[in-house]
């Protein structure tokens, strides 16, 4: 198992734009097309207030490949996120970032 961080840092006042864009349309289309969203976070406490990270598990790369090829060709996320991002009025994201996580032997989560 292959596990993917991802970190979105957003433009000022759009973490709400981002969460609202997470619940009702990207994390349905991620479960739509099989991908596994393990779980969401938003930092309580430092300077990470605008940022959203979030964990999708694949059984490897491929796989990831293939989900995420899914995704964007999904043709409700395309028509979806085309209104979203009318009504938000610009970009929500500021800085966005993945990693690659593995894990260890000794870790109750594989």
């Amino acid at each position: 198992m292959i596990y993917e961080m991802r970190r979105y840092e957003c433009t000022p006042g759009n973490l709400k734009n981002l969460h609202e864009l997470m619940e009702v349309l990207a994390v349905p289309v991620f479960k739509k097309v099989g991908m596994t969203f393990v779980a969401a976070w938003k930092p309580e406490v430092g300077d990470d207030e605008n940022t959203l990270i979030y964990i999708l598990a694949y059984a490897d790369m491929g796989a990831r490949q293939k989900a995420w090829k899914a995704f964007y060709e999904d043709q409700e996320w395309v028509t979806k996120r085309a209104e979203l991002a009318k009504k938000y009025g610009g970009p929500i994201v500021a800085r966005s970032s993945a990693v690659f996580l593995a894990p260890t032997s000794y870790s109750p989560l594989k």
